[in-house]
């Protein structure tokens, strides 16, 4: 009967659709952020907003994603992937749309806070919906494929969102963004399973809790957002302030995110193939790598643009390679809790989304310069890279057929001591 087959199960998801719905979504649901970051000089000059204040609104986007992400840990379970990420685009479409009708600086912050807190449905959901369509083996790189959203995204309005604000105002680029959020919510109510956090492999084991030490992943992804976030939220009004023209910025910028995108999926395809025991390695490794980039940023904002540039799409890439193994790192020590594990180091690197771009505006209105602001970037990144060297030695990954270093349980032989 045709009711009957009507009524039937949906087929299984494609894995290409997933992903792709999941990207976007990642990249669509920072459009706050990015609408600060990348068209910071129009909202600035038009409201008329100080550093300080500027930075407040990415760091309430980002610190309300990390408030909710322990509420997120409880709950994804029972609401499933599609419903977290549908809901959060229809969100931050309300959100940009009222921002964008009733602009100024307390819309702004509503419309921030309100789209950060939807984001930590959509940062968990999206990492459960790509986790479930993909092989063991397969994990890493596809949570990569999925965060490669947000330098997408990022990428699109540098290159696109200046010029177009110039014709129809900050404004008319936040409607437009609204419309795709729309467009991308409606496809995921398509395309998107209703996989459940640790079921993905369809067992009625429920998700258990994390590992011991978990907390050293929760430092290290807060280290590595507050030494990374200022090369996306503040690079361009940097660059404009410095005498630098908004496309030349925009473009640099660009530059940065775009080759980003693509070298942060190939370096976790590799992690992968090396498996998860050096991930945290690599990690410290690409910290590193980010370091030696925002001190040439810091440097070259006294010498020379040249050596800034360069700086800047060294920065940018580790940081954005950084961000996929700070998320494959947390999977990698509880792939039996991904959407748990998801959340609670969300609630760590969300937390330094929140202090960073407000610390760094706020020392630059103080100081008068970027060079305070600059230091204490450098100096974060320099203690996440310690952080994943400890993580990799004392929080290990579960191996094949053994369960995860739970708290309730004693270590293993041969495991290292507390």
């Amino acid at each position: 009967m045709s009711g009957t087959r009507a009524a039937g199960p949906r087929p299984p998801a494609s894995r290409a659709a997933v992903l792709a719905v999941c990207t976007a979504a990642m990249g669509l649901g920072c459009a706050p952020t990015f609408l600060v970051g990348y068209l910071g000089p129009d909202v600035r000059a038009s409201l008329e907003l100080s550093g300080a204040q500027l930075g407040l609104l990415v760091g309430l986007f980002y610190g309300a994603t990390g408030v909710t992400s322990l509420v997120v840990s409880r709950v994804i379970d029972p609401l499933g992937a599609r419903v977290c990420i549908v809901g959060d685009q229809l969100l931050v479409a309300l959100a940009l749309t009222a921002a964008a009708l009733w602009p100024g600086l307390g819309t702004l912050a509503v419309a921030s806070a309100l789209a950060g807190a939807g984001y930590a449905f959509a940062n968990a959901g999206t990492s459960v919906a790509v986790t479930s369509v993909s092989r063991p083996d397969q994990a890493g790189t596809a949570v990569a494929v999925k965060t490669a959203g947000i330098p997408a995204g990022a990428t699109v309005l540098a290159l696109a969102g200046l010029p177009l604000a110039g014709r129809i105002g900050w404004e008319g680029v936040a409607l437009a963004m609204a419309a795709l959020l729309a467009v991308n919510a409606a496809a995921g109510a398509v395309l998107l399973p209703r996989v459940r956090a640790g079921r993905a492999d369809a067992s009625d084991t429920p998700a258990g809790p994390l590992p011991r030490r978990f907390g050293w992943v929760v430092g290290a992804s807060f280290l590595y957002v507050l030494g990374s976030q200022p090369l996306f939220s503040w690079l361009v009004i940097t660059l404009v302030d410095a005498g630098v023209s908004r496309g030349t910025a925009g473009a640099i910028s660009a530059t940065g995110t775009g080759l980003g995108a693509v070298v942060m999926v190939l370096a976790a395809r590799r992690a992968d193939r090396a498996g998860p025991r050096r991930r945290a390695l690599t990690a410290a490794g690409v910290a590193a790598t980010a370091v030696v980039g925002t001190a040439l940023v810091w440097a070259g904002s006294h010498l020379a643009l040249a050596l800034l540039v360069v700086g800047a799409v060294v920065a940018i890439l580790a940081d954005l390679v950084g961000s996929g193994f700070a998320h494959g790192v947390a999977i990698d020590r509880a792939p039996h809790a991904v959407g748990r594990a998801t959340a609670v180091m969300s609630s760590g690197y969300y937390l330094g989304a929140l202090v960073s771009p407000l610390a760094f505006g706020a020392a630059a209105d103080a100081t008068g310069s970027y060079d305070a602001s600059w230091a204490v970037t450098v100096t974060a990144m320099t203690c996440c890279g310690l952080c994943f060297l400890v993580v990799h030695r004392w929080v290990r990954p579960p191996e094949a057929g053994r369960p995860a270093d739970l708290p309730t349980r004693p270590a293993p032989a041969g495991s290292s001591p507390s």
